[in-house]
């Protein structure tokens, strides 16, 4: 079983009430949301150290996700 390690963040009003309604909407816990949105990052990073590109297919149209 993996570490974990406890930390304290402070975010906007704004961002905590999202995190709250997305975890209502899908059933899962606050703690879940922000697992995956860091699971998310870290997809993205490793593949943009990789040299590789990630791609959004919209109807007829591909287009480029670009991070900053």
């Amino acid at each position: 079983m993996s570490d974990f390690k406890k930390i304290t963040v402070n975010l906007p009003t704004e961002q905590v009430e999202f995190l709250q309604q997305l975890a209502t909407k899908e059933k899962v816990s606050v703690v879940d949301v922000l697992r995956r949105a860091i699971n998310a990052e870290k997809f993205f990073a490793d593949n943009e150290a990789a040299n590789r590109k990630i791609l959004i297919e919209d109807g007829s149209r591909i287009r480029e996700v670009i991070r900053r």
